[in-house]
């Protein structure tokens, strides 16, 4: 037996986000089916985190345990031959069988593209959002969310389960801008499900004066805020899993 980490990247526009669902196209699912076509065998694929439907990766991580004799090198590009142009595995190594992708990660990045001038080559992957923002004021607000924070107004249940523990520290938030074209980039410790998409969402409420900056603090004082605004999906793509 055998214990595999994988590095790849993916357009999760026509996805159902990582999670495998019967009767859906998911990362995951799409990823277990071309194992089983290479090796025979039913295996379980772990990834670092679950991107929800429509968010995509630079550097998304998962590992895997086989039986099989093949390289590691001929392992990649037999996943590559079998899986959809969405997905292209960029990495692939042996790892320790105590090797676990989601329990060894130390953090994340994330990373969320806006545009305030609409491209249809862009839309796939930007939000367009066409108010004008203040992007001053959006800064002053990420100070609000660095350090270690309780996120529970900035997350959901995916319905299946219950957050325990909703303790996030955020290391790094920063905003850069450029001729109408603003990237979020987030770097925390760990992400609540839909966490990154409802910090740029409150930052763009600021931005457009839906929000002031100092209701930043009402988010982690109030035990249930109303009227928070999740960003879109495909804004969103995981840059980095840290280990």
């Amino acid at each position: 037996m055998r214990n595999l980490k994988i590095e790849m990247e993916y357009d999760g526009t026509d996805f159902y986000g990582w999670q495998y669902q019967p009767d859906k196209r998911t990362i995951q699912g799409e990823i277990e089916r071309a194992l089983k076509e290479i090796t025979g065998e039913e295996i379980r694929v772990i990834g670092a985190g679950r991107t929800d439907q429509g968010v995509h990766a630079l550097g998304q991580v998962a590992n895997f345990k086989t039986n099989s004799l093949l390289s590691v090198a001929k392992f990649k590009d037999a996943l590559n031959a079998h899986l959809l142009p969405e997905i292209y595995i960029k990495e692939a190594m042996e790892m320790p069988m105590d090797f676990h992708s989601r329990f060894w990660a130390k953090g994340k990045i994330y990373q969320y593209k806006i545009m305030t001038r609409f491209s249809p080559l862009k839309r796939r992957y930007w939000w367009f959002v066409e108010y004008p923002l203040d992007i001053k004021k959006m800064e002053m607000a990420m100070c609000y969310f660095i350090g270690e924070r309780d996120f529970k107004n900035l997350s959901v249940s995916d319905g299946n389960d219950t957050i325990k523990n909703t303790i996030c520290r955020v290391e790094d938030l920063s905003i850069k801008e450029s001729k109408g074209d603003i990237v979020v980039n987030i770097m925390a410790n760990r992400f609540l499900r839909r966490m990154a998409r409802g910090i740029v969402g409150f930052l763009v409420d600021v931005g457009r004066g839906r929000f002031q900056v100092a209701d930043a603090e009402k988010i982690f004082s109030q035990n249930d805020l109303k009227g928070i605004y999740f960003a879109p999906a495909n804004g969103l793509c995981l840059v980095e899993v840290r280990y």
